[in-house]
């Protein structure tokens, strides 16, 4: 600052800290001078005018005369205005006037708003119900109320509910007791929501529901933003829950009388994906008009457990119409329809029989499911695993990401089904067994294991019969290991061959068979009788008696 003669002024002759209104004098080098109507003028710093520009000799403004210094007295334009601003505040706060301003920023606490000052609305104040996203409202103007504000730490707390609130008053009544089903309203939209929008119908605020607000599945925030103007109907209200349902679909033409008739199975068209659920993908193929693409119908090759894996919201594809129904309101679409079918590449190489290799992709309680090709799984049924083994429990068998090798022995492209048999590699032990094991034939065995009630002999590999304790000898037998034990060689007669059962009765004590009356009479009442039935019978034994 320029030096200045000091020049004794008497406190006595301005009023400290007060506002005057004055008039620009003269341009100095780093300030500018104001007429303040005595003869010492105020000091302004050129730093208070960097955002508006120095004003000219001759303007007038406002300024806050703060103390005697060098000569002049130091005064402030900026604070000037600051303290009307805050005088203007509190009388805000009491008369609840309104303001307007801008919504300029937001956090997970509220909204900022810029109305010449910066004030903050709290979410509780943003609208008449809960805000979930608070950037649905930057940049929009709107009109506050200032509750409160601290002149020390220069916070100023505004709302915008409490004017909604006072609006959504105003007519309410007389609005509510003429409300009816089918009336329209020009409504704003107040607050969106996962499960539709809040619509105000002129104080009055009902909930357009998603199923209620287009004949796609586009989400609210898809179609629409807080202060949008749209039309509805009065769908129901209940007056007793102070509940409003309205509609939007329900003025829009239906696509499903119009649209829907010009698709027919087969077409190949071009769509956008709208929504994304766990059974599938919904597709607009026309305004308003959806159709679903099944997860099913996503892909022959990937493993979609989800169509988010393959797809997402806004992206276009080409679909196949798979079926329209216009009574049920179906469109089925399909992808994979319009991709090479692998199931009929595969039929064209392999046939019943093949035997092919792939990895366990998933075990389940009645067997496995095998990759043999990208698309093409083929099952593992527990009853193709052996000819002779029992498997009660897939787990103990299969493990997921082992390689296996199969056998074809079911191909159906059209149900696009693939049966598997490990069993199948080799063959049934029971077509050998049926020549050798022939009931009346003496044959040569070997005794593999004994039990209470006999001994196993070996047919043939993984085929054994069964010598019951009752035909090991003509006399009592106590104990099966008083007469065979595992390892012996010995010379029996088939008594019956029972294939469907995979049962084969043998008898060390016997030559030859009864009588073929005698014979038939049994296997009539049980099938596959054997030796030791018959004995039993004609001797009058029990099983309790037998083993007495």
């Amino acid at each position: 600052m320029n030096e200045i003669e000091e020049t004794a002024v008497d406190p006595q002759e301005m009023l400290f800290n007060a506002i005057v209104e004055a008039k620009v004098s003269e341009i100095l080098e780093d300030g500018v001078l104001f007429d303040i109507g005595g003869d010492v003028p105020a000091f302004v710093s050129n730093d208070e005018f960097a955002k508006t520009g120095i004003p000219a000799v001759g303007d007038t403004s406002k300024v806050l005369v703060e103390r005697p210094w060098g000569g002049y007295w130091a005064a402030s334009v900026q604070k000037a205005e600051k303290l009307e601003m805050w005088d203007r505040l509190e009388d805000l706060v009491k008369s609840g006037e309104a303001v307007e301003g801008m919504i300029v920023g937001y956090n997970r606490g509220g909204l900022s708003v810029d109305f010449g000052m910066r004030g903050f609305v709290p979410m509780s104040q943003i609208d008449l119900h809960r805000v979930e996203n608070p950037g649905e409202y930057l940049g929009m103007r709107e009109l506050f109320r200032v509750t409160e504000f601290d002149k020390r730490q220069g916070n100023i707390v505004m709302s915008r509910r409490a004017l909604l609130e006072e609006v959504r008053a105003e007519g309410r009544d007389e609005l509510l007791k003429n409300l009816q089903p089918g009336q329209v309203f020009n409504g704003i939209v107040r607050n969106l929501t996962k499960f539709g929008a809040f619509i105000d119908i002129g104080g009055v605020e009902g909930l357009l529901h998603k199923d209620n607000m287009g004949w796609g599945h586009e989400s609210a925030s898809d179609l629409f933003r807080p202060g949008d103007a749209i039309e509805v109907i009065v769908l129901d209200y209940d007056p007793e829950r102070n509940r409003l349902g309205l509609g939007r679909k329900q003025l829009l033409d239906d696509p499903w009388k119009d649209e829907a008739a010009k698709f027919s199975e087969g077409d190949v068209v071009s769509g956008t994906v709208t929504s994304l659920a766990d059974f599938g993908a919904f597709v607009r193929v026309a305004d308003g008009l959806e159709g679903l693409v099944h997860v099913t119908e996503l892909s022959w090759t990937e493993r979609v457990n989800h169509p988010s894996d393959v797809l997402t919201v806004g992206q276009v594809v080409e679909v196949k119409v798979g079926s329209v129904d216009l009574l049920q309101r179906r469109l089925s679409l399909s992808i994979k329809q319009l991709q090479e079918n692998p199931w009929q590449t595969f039929a064209a190489t392999h046939k019943l029989g093949d035997h092919v290799k792939g990895k366990i992709v998933n075990v389940v309680d009645f067997g496995a499911f095998v990759e043999i090709t990208p698309g093409i799984d083929g099952l593992i049924h527990v009853s193709d695993v052996s000819w002779t083994d029992r498997v009660d429990k897939s787990a103990d068998f299969f493990k997921v990401g082992e390689e296996i090798e199969a056998a074809i022995i079911d191909l159906d492209v059209e149900a696009g089904r693939l049966g598997l048999g490990i069993k199948q590699l080799t063959s049934d032990p029971w077509d050998l067994a049926v020549a050798i094991a022939v009931p009346g034939k003496k044959i040569d065995v070997v005794i593999t294991r004994t039990t209470d009630f006999g001994a196993f002999a070996t047919i043939v590999e993984g085929v054994e019969g069964l010598i019951h304790i009752s035909e090991l000898r003509e006399e009592r037998v106590n104990r099966v290991t008083e007469v065979v034990k595992p390892g012996d060689q010995v010379n029996v007669l088939v008594t019956t061959f029972d294939r469907d059962n995979q049962r084969i009765g043998l008898s060390l004590k016997r030559d030859e068979l009864g009588g073929d009356s005698e014979m038939k009479s049994f296997t009539d009442e049980g099938g596959a009788a054997t030796l030791g039935d018959l004995l039993k019978s004609r001797l009058g034994l029990t099983d309790s008696s037998e083993n007495e």
